[in-house]
């Protein structure tokens, strides 16, 4: 059966890489830290409602760094829902 949102994770690396493609690795690494830490997500692999929340936050921000985070948001939600409709096909 399919997964659902609340069983599925997100590696931090994935949102560094995400986030890196805008703002460039260094940088990205460094906000997705931060951002995490005052979030109290320390794990290096996330629940995929955690790492929307990071990315949430993040796109509240204004400038580059929202902006990255609203195109990160839309490219995992986009992902997600791609691997969901290849399991299906695949049945």
């Amino acid at each position: 059966m399919g997964s659902s949102d609340s069983t599925r994770r997100c590696e931090r690396a994935g949102l560094v890489e995400l986030l890196g493609r805008t703002l460039g690795s260094a940088a990205a690494a460094e906000i997705v830290d931060r951002q995490g830490e005052r979030l109290g997500l320390r794990e290096p692999v996330l629940p995929i409602e955690a790492a929307y929340e990071v990315l949430d936050s993040l796109a509240a921000m204004p400038g580059v760094i929202g902006a990255a985070a609203c195109v990160a948001r839309t490219e995992l939600r986009v992902a997600s829902v791609r691997r969901r409709l290849e399991r299906r096909n695949r049945r």
